[in-house]
């Protein structure tokens, strides 16, 4: 049975009512139910049940992973790394979390480590154990981060695997470590195209400006200014105290 030409456009329109209604509910239980900042991430919470990261969450998760990976890889070098050259091409490449300010200084203290290890064939493990966000806005935060470096330096001794001496001992190789030596950074993170880099950090227990500030030299009245002995440029401090040296191992 054919319907009439005004009955057929009744129920066009209220089929067309209907469908506009499901789709303004489906609207509105996308935005009061789903979760996330954007309509896709909404939509993706309710599909997958689950609640996807807001902004801030992400940055704070890319902050306190960034920190961690940076105090991991600054204190962690070694032999196996050391080029035919005597350079540390795979330290070096710690500058991919660095902005360009920081890169820039730490191009230039990277030559201490590459020294301590081309000399001394020195290793040097960093651990961290803490990291978490001190503050944070739109573009830069302050992340701390605690941990411990253990330096091991090779050296001749007896009782070791080697040849043996004229008295029927052994000489061989042995290995001294300074054994986990506790550090506190105060990290200075920016955000550049929308990604966090480390621009600075601070060891909160040496007592010394930043990494990227020069040293303060200490002057007396009617004397000249002049560095002390433990003020060197903080490039070299920082590298040979936290990613060279430590003062346990003085």
């Amino acid at each position: 049975m054919t319907l009439p030409p005004a009955r057929r456009l009744a129920l066009l329109v209220v089929l067309v009512l209907v469908i506009v209604v499901c789709l303004a509910v489906s609207v509105g239980v996308v935005l009061t139910r789903g979760a996330g900042d954007s309509i896709g991430d909404k939509v993706q919470s309710l599909k997958d049940d689950a609640v996807p990261a807001s902004g801030a969450e992400k940055d704070r998760e890319q902050l306190l992973s960034v920190s961690r990976e940076f105090a991991t890889r600054f204190n962690t070098y070694g032999p196996d790394m050391l080029d035919d050259q005597g350079h540390l091409p795979q330290y070096a490449e710690i500058t991919d979390l660095m902005s360009p300010k920081f890169a820039d200084v730490f191009k230039d203290a990277v030559k201490i480590p590459e020294q301590t290890v081309a000399q001394l064939k020195a290793s040097s493990t960093g651990t961290v154990y803490a990291v978490g966000v001190a503050s944070q806005d739109a573009d830069s935060a302050k992340v701390l981060v605690a941990g411990t470096i253990e330096l091991a330096y090779p050296y001749k001794g007896k009782g070791g695997k080697g040849d043996k001496g004229g008295d029927g001992s052994t000489d061989g190789e042995k290995t001294i470590s300074t054994g986990p030596q506790r550090f506190r950074y105060e990290v200075d993170l920016v955000k550049i195209d929308g990604h966090w880099l480390v621009d600075d950090f601070d060891d909160i227990d040496d007592g010394r400006p930043s990494f990227t500030q020069p040293a303060i030299p200490e002057t007396t009245p009617g004397s000249t200014p002049s560095t002390s002995p433990g003020t060197e440029s903080p490039s070299q401090d920082a590298t040979s105290g936290s990613a060279g040296t430590t003062e346990g191992e003085q």
